[in-house]
């Protein structure tokens, strides 16, 4: 049978667990702030992209000469945080320019991947994390945002409790 550790022995193992504990918390520590601040970015770039829609949304609703077109555009946005154009060819255009106009406001990608932050959906990268996706669907144009692992972003969540800023 083996002889029990000496008194220093065990206050080694304890220093040295304790020491191994604590560097583990800072690195933890570091690394989820790294990732919070990433994150902010992802969602703050997502609001832009909701406000921006929701901007549309309301300049067409003043617009607007029928109930029944009146009804379409309110229940796009109600349901689905997406904007109802005129048209398929419309959607089309107004999404191009929303990239261009937005990558342009907003460049960079949050997470510090080379190149933009807001996409067109069919032109998502398999690797889309803290990007935007702007897709159309029939004549609606819709926003998808993905988080740091490239999960996508709920967008009502994230329109109801806008982040404090923008992390460049």
């Amino acid at each position: 049978m083996a002889d029990r550790p000496s008194a220093s022995a065990r206050l080694r193992f304890a220093w040295i667990l304790g020491i191994v504990i604590a560097v583990y918390g800072a690195l933890s520590i570091a690394l989820s702030v790294h990732i919070i601040d990433q994150q902010s970015g992802a969602r703050a770039d997502l609001y832009v992209a909701l406000q921006t829609l929701d901007q549309l949304h309301r300049e067409a609703l003043s617009q607007t000469t029928s109930a029944q077109e009146r009804q379409t555009i309110v229940n796009a946005w109600r349901n689905e945080r997406a904007f109802a154009a005129a048209s398929t060819q419309q959607a089309r255009q107004m999404a191009g320019t929303l990239i261009s106009r937005l990558n342009r406001e907003y460049p960079g990608n949050a997470c510090g991947h080379g190149g933009p932050a807001f996409v067109a959906a069919g032109a998502l990268p398999a690797q889309h994390a803290c990007m935007i996706a702007i897709g159309v669907h029939g004549d609606m144009i819709g926003v998808t945002g993905y988080d740091t692992q490239g999960i996508a972003m709920d967008n009502f969540y994230e329109y109801l409790y806008a982040p404090v800023g923008r992390a460049d």
